[in-house]
């Protein structure tokens, strides 16, 4: 029997958002004690888990219809589907937040120097915008933070959420959009009502993304040149690394390849990107 060897590449630069640069090449000039390399990690962890989430609501949105069904058949109805798609809507909320407590940490890890600076996101967004830390506190988080008109809102959900039942949504049948009502959050007392969930979601998620962007785009600003070894894929079952310095161009062809010297060595083990590749040819000068 032919064994078949594993054959993937990792190494994707052209996909590396903001978040995944400063992750990678921090070290080089922070060091992090391990709950905020936690945090760090967290950021990503938390808003790919809102995504996952809002996805399987959108798989849900067809169910909400049998709870209306039940009704007029019967007059009554447990709502059970839209149970089911209230919690997982919750979810998104409290794992979007979850993503900016965790940049918060990073925020305050990285300027501790700065005056008034909270560890807590509350306190933090509130000084911000309230022009209460110290000038040192870089203009560009500044500015990002004071452009997050969504926080507020976001952050009233989950401190209720955190403590509470879940709320109930409706499917309108004529606009088709799904309303969402939770009794224990009060907007100006009264219970807090969004007439489309749906969109307010994909509102909060580009605007969590955005300020995220933002944030770590100005903190690899603030990141040296050095380099760090980078896994480029397996191959054959092996792992084919190369040498990357933070400050050049990054794309497939960056840095010097650290793995030509023993699979050229080694007959059918040569990196299948080798010929295409220019950290093998810097290899090669080298």
């Amino acid at each position: 029997m032919s064994q078949v060897l594993a054959t993937v590449r990792t190494f994707v630069p052209e996909q590396w958002g903001e978040l995944d640069i400063f992750s990678k090449f921090y070290p080089g000039t922070y060091e992090f004690n391990s709950e905020c390399r936690k945090a760090l990690s967290g950021v990503s962890s938390h808003f790919r888990k809102a995504s996952v989430l809002f996805g399987l609501a959108r798989k849900l949105i067809p169910n909400l219809s049998q709870d209306r069904e039940q009704l007029q058949t019967h007059g009554f109805t447990p709502a059970l589907n839209s149970k089911e798609f209230s919690a997982v809507v919750e979810g998104v909320f409290t794992e979007l937040y979850s993503s900016i407590d965790c940049a918060r940490k990073v925020i305050v890890a990285t300027h501790r120097h700065c005056r008034r600076i909270p560890d807590s996101t509350r306190k933090l967004m509130q000084r911000v915008k309230e022009d209460q830390v110290g000038s040192e506190f870089p203009e560009a988080l500044r500015q990002s933070i004071v452009s997050t008109d969504w926080y507020e809102e976001l952050l009233l959900i989950r401190d209720t959420l955190t403590h509470s039942d879940i709320g109930y949504c409706s499917l309108d049948p004529t606009t088709n959009s799904i309303s969402y009502t939770h009794q224990g959050i009060r907007a100006e007392g009264k219970p807090l009502i969004i007439n489309d969930v749906v969109a307010k979601l994909e509102s909060l998620q580009i605007g969590v993304n955005t300020y995220l962007g933002n944030v770590f785009h100005y903190l690899n600003t603030t990141l040296k040149p050095h380099e760090v070894d980078e896994l480029c894929g397996i191959f054959y079952a092996r792992g084919y690394m190369r040498k990357l310095r933070f400050g050049e161009h990054i794309d497939l062809n960056a840095g010097v390849c650290m793995s030509r010297s023993w699979f050229l060595t080694e007959e059918g083990y040569r990196c299948p990107l080798a010929d295409s590749c220019g950290a093998f040819a810097r290899a090669e000068t080298a």
